[in-house]
């Protein structure tokens, strides 16, 4: 079986426990600009404490798929630049068959070489989680972009390949296919052993909590959209996906919280390249605080959207994430980034929000021209950024216009290098 071919200093960050490969001493090329850690570790979690990081939307256009298609010469191209970096070789990558072609009929498609550079960001933590925008049920349903998008199921096992443990899957595309292409997706992520939330293939399946518990601390996770562009949900599936209702939400805020340590909640809503958050978005953000939940993370203005704690520190929120992966044109649509939190248990078992972090990300790449490559904005020049120092500097000012109680770094940590600012 054929599988993605990343080279074997970034096979370690796949999280996926298969023995360690690395050659000894060696940073990728990619970090090498970066302060190096004196030794190389994989993330080790800590009794008490649970990191978390997060990022905002696969957007994936048909044209982000096509791009994907290993006949393609922009595939090509992608691979040989990685090649000539040192980032990529024939061969499989030990562990990998875990999470590459794995969904029957989409081997043709994939996604790692747009998410190669950025990898070791994402899955240094012990919980990583991602806004699925978009439904994934190719081969079942065709390939398409807007307004009624469908990707490759491969786009899932590149996520799962860079950590991701769970995904929020109520958007307004969730319908985009109806039913089927929600089920279909459900049943890859499924395959995939991928926990979602926000979109459920029954009735036991919506009444199910989503908990990861990692070192001694349980989260539960709830996730809604406000609408579906249109799409009626059908009679009987209500559970196809979770709306924007606020007493339905804190009903299930207060069913969760007694199972849970802390809840988390991802909000699909607000207004489409919008830089603030509308009032409602700060009303439903304040609700939630209000009733508990320990962090919010936004979604859909495809823009950035500033940072916040609310009620005097108790909640931590972004209201808009942005997009992770997408084939969107403009600048600021392009951009996005990596939320970090970690929740701390106290000596009472209380657990709290802590030690907020802020990574912004940016999308190269060029329809038809040049691979999609989401990669640090910081690093700007390396990649030739456009007015890369000048959004850097904006979009550090906007995080920060509610809160400067949070730290925008240049680079998170990773196993091999420092958390650098």
């Amino acid at each position: 079986m054929k599988t993605n071919r990343l080279f074997l200093t970034l096979a370690v960050i796949f999280n996926l426990g298969m023995p360690i490969v690395q050659a000894e001493g060696e940073v990728p090329k990619t970090l090498d600009h970066l302060p190096a850690k004196e030794q190389f570790e994989p993330w080790q979690g800590q009794e008490g404490e649970l990191r978390l990081r997060s990022f905002g939307d696969f957007l994936i256009h048909d044209r982000v798929s096509w791009m994907a298609d290993k006949s393609s010469w922009l595939y090509e191209d992608a691979i040989a630049r990685l090649e000539a970096e040192g980032l990529w070789e024939d061969g499989m990558v030990p562990g990998a068959e875990e999470v590459s072609a794995t969904i029957a009929g989409s081997e043709d498609y994939d996604f790692m070489p747009m998410l190669a550079r950025i990898a070791p960001f994402t899955s240094y933590a012990d919980v990583t989680v991602a806004n699925l925008e978009i439904i994934a049920a190719y081969p079942d349903l065709p390939i398409s972009g807007y307004p009624q998008f469908n990707a490759p199921g491969s786009v899932l096992e590149a996520m799962k390949a860079i950590g991701v443990d769970l995904v929020s899957n109520a958007t307004n595309h969730t319908l985009d296919w109806f039913s089927d292409g929600a089920i279909s997706s459900i049943n890859n992520l499924e395959t995939l052993d991928i926990l979602y939330s926000g979109s459920y293939k029954d009735q036991d399946d919506f009444q199910t909590p989503r908990i990861i518990e990692k070192n001694g601390i349980k989260l539960g996770f709830l996730s809604y959209t406000y609408g579906t562009n249109g799409i009626p949900i059908p009679y009987g599936e209500e559970y196809i996906v979770s709306m924007l209702d606020l007493d339905v939400i804190l009903s299930e805020v207060e069913w969760l919280k007694p199972q849970v340590d802390a809840v988390v909640v991802t909000l699909h809503m607000g207004p489409e390249y919008g830089e603030w958050p509308d009032d409602q978005q700060q009303y439903y953000f304040q609700a939630l605080s209000d009733a508990g939940v320990k962090l919010i993370l936004g979604g859909h203005p495809h823009v950035l959207q500033p940072l916040a704690w609310l009620n005097e520190d108790e909640t931590f929120a972004i209201y808009s994430q942005a997009s992770f992966l997408t084939g969107q044109r403009e600048l600021e649509n392009k951009q996005g980034g990596i939320t970090e939190v970690t929740f701390k248990k106290d000596e009472q078992g209380e657990v709290y929000v802590t030690n907020p972090k802020f990574m912004p990300t940016f999308v190269l790449g060029v329809e038809a021209e040049k691979m999609y490559e989401t990669v640090p904005l910081a690093d700007y020049d390396r990649y030739a950024i456009p007015d890369g120092a000048w959004w850097w500097d904006t979009l550090s000012a906007r995080m920060t216009q509610l809160t400067d109680q949070v730290d925008i770094v240049t680079h998170l940590e990773t196993q091999w290098t420092q958390e650098s600012k």
